[in-house]
């Protein structure tokens, strides 16, 4: 009786779980665009026009067993990784969309990303602790043995929300739920740890929930950093020095066209996705039926509501 008892509370503590959020990723050279809901994953061929067949040697139909908490294609264009609730990393070939390397991690997977070079996977943990995976031999698009994690930095049990390498690949980023992004460099052997923090870009007020480079190759400084937020805001960031360098509010926009007359203070900044060789940014809000555009002008260092 006491083992059923148990057995009904955790069904009852199953039904109250929150909903993944829909996740969407582009293909650096606009190939292919990736969509998740829950534990379904979904790729497009943008250039065939068609839906791609992924190919997985794990048993299920859905590749991953529970909800899908990050998506992310590499630099090269030729990797994708998944990862989420069921604590497996899934890295496919982005050319024949098999899965060619599965990572078991101990915790839920908050956050995943790639190397510029495609040499290594990093995820993060419910934990706040961020792991390392050599993909030695992944680009020859055979499948590859599963390999342990090995810890590469940690956020001291703070949940990590998002993860990004800095365009020259000097540096990953991490932001988290306890308001701050960190600026780390990633070592030259990584597996053995990294252990250099070169600055913390710090300023928002609630929970940063996601973090992107735009770039303009005809600055000095080719990038800068934006990030997005519950506290309603993106924020233009110089990494190298941690310096805020505009502050975008678009709550205020929001409201307008919502006509909500009551209270709300503020809104939640959900992703941020950046156009290649362009100034705009889309921005996506909770519960907001709509993309901001703002328009990012990195010489003069300041953000704008474009369109609604």
């Amino acid at each position: 009786m006491e083992e059923s008892h148990i057995q009904e509370g955790e069904g009852e503590r199953q039904t109250k779980l929150e909903v993944a959020p829909a996740l969407i990723s582009v293909h650096p050279f606009q190939k292919s665009v990736a969509i998740t809901v829950g534990s379904d994953l979904r790729v497009f061929d943008l250039i065939e026009n068609h839906p791609v067949s992924l190919l997985d040697e794990s048993d299920g139909p859905s590749h991953h067993k529970d909800s899908i908490r990050a998506i992310r294609y590499g630099a090269s264009g030729k990797l994708f990784a998944s990862a989420g609730d069921d604590k497996l990393v899934k890295i496919w070939s982005a050319v024949s969309w098999q899965c060619i390397n599965t990572i078991s991690s101990e915790k839920r997977v908050s956050a995943v990303t790639i190397s510029r070079d495609d040499s290594y996977v990093c995820y993060a943990d419910k934990f706040g602790v961020v792991w390392v995976v050599d993909l030695d031999g992944i680009n020859k698009g055979k499948i590859l043995p599963s390999k342990k994690g090995l810890p590469l930095f940690c956020h001291y049990c703070s949940i990590i929300t998002s993860l990004d390498f800095s365009p020259d690949g000097r540096y990953i980023l991490s932001a988290d739920r306890d308001f701050k992004i960190r600026v780390t460099v990633f070592p030259k052997k990584p597996l053995q740890g990294a252990h250099e923090i070169h600055s913390f870009c710090l300023g928002h007020t609630e929970f940063v929930t996601c973090i992107t480079f735009v770039r303009n190759p005809e600055l000095t400084q080719g990038y800068h950093l934006m990030s997005g937020s519950g506290d309603s805001s993106v924020r233009l960031w110089d990494i190298t020095s941690g310096s805020l360098l505009d502050t975008c509010d678009v709550s205020p926009t929001v409201k307008h066209l919502e006509s909500n007359e009551s209270e709300p203070t503020q809104v939640t900044v959900t992703d941020i996705c950046t156009l290649p060789n362009s100034s705009l940014t889309a921005v996506s809000i909770q519960s907001f039926q709509g993309i901001v555009l703002l328009n990012c002008d990195l010489s003069a260092h300041t953000l704008s509501i474009t369109k609604v």
